[in-house]
């Protein structure tokens, strides 16, 4: 089912799928600051959502109180219990599509970096939870470069940390690049058809310390071992983990040429759309159903050829919701239903 939302703007189109977002992953997919989610003069929010898996309906329940020390707490519900954010997590599969995506394939190296971490986290529990671990171990491992530096402490106190960190760096490298050859077998075949015949090709891009593209590593654990040995002064110096995981990119090539250098704008654009829609099978094929679908005002970015496709794509296959300012770029669909939002209300069109 597509259900296509339409108005002016600043009329609420786009928090119908934040709130589907958020009831996702316990974030906002715009801002980090989850407070600017609150209306203005209110000191709580909540965000309930009821779905349909394979298996059964669940509702996933989100609070966000201020307490009394005017600090804020969250409080996720599945089912009415209460489940911490790392249970929650990949409960409500979603994938989203908005404007903001498109700075994916030119923005800097975290966008992609994101970009596969959720993919992988949704239907890989341990994946995440070697996420969370990393990144625990790098906050710690750079509060204590900053005390070596400072001399509060010797270098040997990082001896522990660094075996921490390289043990869980190449289990995450070891988790992506399965995850990478599954995203260049989908993406491949997608882009083959929006472009004509064009070859997209996804690189994981390991750096070295001074950024260098290292080649035919064959053994990611000696690897990361030397690596971490040869920046430990420079670290030191700028109290920061100089390589790792949180370090590396994605390379982006049609037809042997880097996107981010060379391709044009409706290149890029059929890109980000390809990647998007890889996203969608991976899950498929992973947990043996589709996510929803939610795409924020991406089709005024897109021009009808591509419109076109995506709709084709997903029509029949794959709940999704979609906001549009003008309705007749969204033409009507099989299995579509269309509501005008204005003023926060909600109108069966």
């Amino acid at each position: 089912m597509i259900n296509v939302f339409y108005g002016e703007n600043a009329q609420g189109k786009t928090n119908i799928l934040e709130s589907i977002f958020y009831a996702a992953f316990s974030l906002s997919h715009r801002t980090n600051q989850e407070e600017n989610l609150i209306n203005f003069n209110e000191k709580k929010m909540m965000v309930s959502v009821n779905f349909a898996d394979n298996n059964d309906i669940h509702c996933v329940r989100i609070k966000k109180i201020c307490n009394e020390n005017e600090r804020m707490k969250k409080e996720i519900l599945l089912d009415e219990k209460k489940v911490s954010a790392k249970e929650h997590y990949g409960v409500l599969n979603v994938v989203m599509f908005s404007p903001e995506d498109l700075q994916f394939v030119k923005g800097e190296p975290s966008l992609r970096r994101r970009f596969l971490d959720m993919q992988i986290s949704q239907t890989n529990k341990k994946y995440l939870e070697l996420i969370l671990k990393y990144n625990r171990v790098l906050r710690q491992r750079n509060g204590l470069l900053k005390q070596i530096r400072d001399g509060i402490c010797g270098n040997e106190i990082l001896v522990s940390w660094n075996e921490e960190f390289i043990k869980l760096a190449t289990a995450i490298y070891e988790a992506r690049k399965p995850a990478i050859e599954k995203l260049q077998e989908i993406s491949g075949k997608i882009y083959e058809k929006i472009s004509n015949g064009e070859e997209l090709k996804i690189h994981y891009i390991l750096k070295g310390l001074h950024r260098e593209i290292i080649d035919g590593v064959e053994n990611y654990q000696e690897f990361f071992a030397n690596e971490i040995e040869k920046s430990q002064e420079l670290d030191i110096i700028r109290t920061t983990t100089n390589i790792g995981p949180h370090r590396d990119d994605l390379l982006l090539e049609i037809n042997g040429k880097s996107v981010k250098n060379f391709a044009s704008q409706g290149q890029q654009r059929s890109v980000a759309l390809a990647l998007k829609l890889s996203q969608l099978e991976y899950v498929k094929n992973e947990i043996e159903e589709y996510p929803i679908l939610l795409l924020d005002d991406v089709m005024s970015e897109l021009d009808e050829n591509r419109r076109a496709h995506l709709l084709q794509f997903i029509d029949g296959k794959v709940q999704t919701f979609i906001t549009v300012n003008d309705r007749e770029l969204i033409p009507d669909v099989i299995h579509g239903d269309y509501f005008e939002i204005k003023n926060g209300t909600i109108s069966h069109a």
